[in-house]
């Protein structure tokens, strides 16, 4: 299994500078491709293959010969998304076209090595070298070095076993999603666990609000003045700061979860997808703004993430399913709406999972 980690670069000035001016030489290669793969349409009404488009950038760039290949396999990524996407109806989405000033480094094995102090060093071009202190617990397979907003950072790829062992019989639990509370679970004999997600409310309303006040401040500025450049960088610093704290709680919130089925022996897993429960609120009528705002933002997409690759390391099977009318079917008979003379024992999230037992 392929895992990512993330670590910190910690850099002098002059190091930092080195890492800015490849970017900058990185976005000039991005943005060749772009123009080469883009001409090439215009005149012949067909896209340039992979190899014929590495061709024609190699050598122009001072960058490692893998990573202009690498930034030539990112864009035709992102082009054939774009098309897969085009074909099932979203009109909207765009081929690559904007012109970057900076882009991210990306790294392949053969510019990836390891100091004799066991280091990782990275190859920047021909004879530049970029040691970055970092001694990885796993062999790195791919790298990217990226800008975090107040920060460099090193996000890599590695090789990740399995589950040591892996249950043959056990349980099945529902686990619901929510706003409040991102993950519950319970398991079909009713042990269950619910992690509450209060800090994650209170890391975005702080955000919301300071994004408010500083964009306020932002607006009264001449465009290019000293302040204006100052705000742009605080909002910058926020924006990374409550990015970093969101997906720490969401990976401890997920990893409680999974922990509690391996502990309980549910080896396996149905998901309600929340999906489109933020749409037509406001046409609808559903909610309040202070709601919707709250809805609007509730990330049930990283959620279900980190949940499918957790449980996929842990050898868990799990499944999505649609939550429709779930809220008003009773767990004791499977009707709709509540049946007279069935008292619940449990809190309300469990019982969105269908799963609670109940107390007559």
């Amino acid at each position: 299994m392929i895992k990512t980690g993330t670590h910190r670069l910690k850099l002098d000035p002059s190091r930092q500078l080195l890492l800015k001016t490849y970017q900058r030489e990185a976005a000039s290669c991005w943005n060749a491709i772009v123009e080469t793969a883009n001409c090439y349409y215009r005149i012949t009404h067909k896209w340039i293959g992979k190899n014929e488009l590495q061709k024609w950038v190699k050598g122009w760039f001072e960058l490692h010969s893998h990573t202009v290949q690498a930034l030539t396999d990112k864009f035709c990524a992102n082009r054939q998304t774009t098309a897969r996407l085009r074909k099932n109806g979203n009109m909207k989405a765009r081929y690559p076209y904007r012109t970057k000033r900076f882009v991210t480094i990306p790294f392949k094995q053969t510019a990836i090595a390891y100091t004799t102090e066991g280091t990782l060093r990275l190859t920047l071009s021909k004879g530049v070298r970029l040691d970055t202190g970092i001694r990885p617990a796993h062999k790195v397979r791919t790298c990217e070095v990226i800008w975090r907003g107040n920060h460099y950072a090193l996000n890599y790829t590695y090789e990740s076993k399995g589950a040591d062992y892996c249950l043959l019989e056990g349980d099945k639990a529902g686990i619901d999603i929510g706003e409040i509370h991102p993950v519950a679970i319970c398991s079909e004999h009713g042990r269950g666990l619910v992690i509450s997600g209060r800090e994650i409310r209170a890391i975005k309303q702080w955000r919301n609000k300071s994004l408010g006040r500083l964009s306020k401040m932002i607006s009264r500025c001449k465009k290019g003045s000293r302040r204006f450049k100052r705000l742009i960088r605080a909002k910058a610093r926020m924006k990374a700061k409550t990015k970093h704290q969101l997906r720490d709680l969401f990976h401890q919130a997920t990893r409680k979860a999974i922990d509690h089925c391996l502990s309980n022996d549910i080896v396996e897993l149905v998901v309600g997808d929340p999906k489109g429960v933020e749409k037509k609120t406001r046409k609808d009528k559903r909610l309040s703004r202070n709601a919707r705002q709250k809805v609007s933002q509730m990330e049930y997409g990283r959620v279900k993430k980190y949940l499918a690759y957790k449980a996929e390391e842990a050898d868990l099977k799990l499944e999505f399913i649609r939550e429709h009318n779930t809220s008003k079917q009773c767990p004791a008979c499977g009707k709709l709406n509540s049946c007279k003379g069935v008292i619940l024992n449990a809190h309300a999230d469990s019982k969105d999972t269908g799963t609670a037992r109940p107390r007559f």
